[in-house]
């Protein structure tokens, strides 16, 4: 099946325990995008084992990676000049 990316995030007390950390790269197929965050990880994986994974660990939420598209703010000239 294919991956997507997922974000998951910790409620619990503190930061993220490492042995959840460790037990979400012990899952087939998935891989760590981004952890910079104390709380959060960005996740490539496939989302049944995923979800599977998290539904056992109780303080983590896990939501699909959303992305927006950036408005082009730059001014434009309307007509050209008489």
């Amino acid at each position: 099946m294919a991956s997507s990316r997922f974000v998951l995030r910790y409620q619990g007390e503190g930061t993220k325990p490492d042995a959840d950390v460790a037990r979400i790269r012990g899952l087939g197929d998935c891989s760590i995008v981004d952890e910079s965050s104390s709380r959060l990880l960005l996740v490539d994986a496939e989302e049944t084992q995923l979800r599977e994974l998290v539904g056992s660990m109780p303080d983590w939420v896990l939501a699909p990676e959303q992305t927006f598209a950036v408005p082009d703010t730059r001014k434009r000239v309307q007509r050209p000049p008489s």
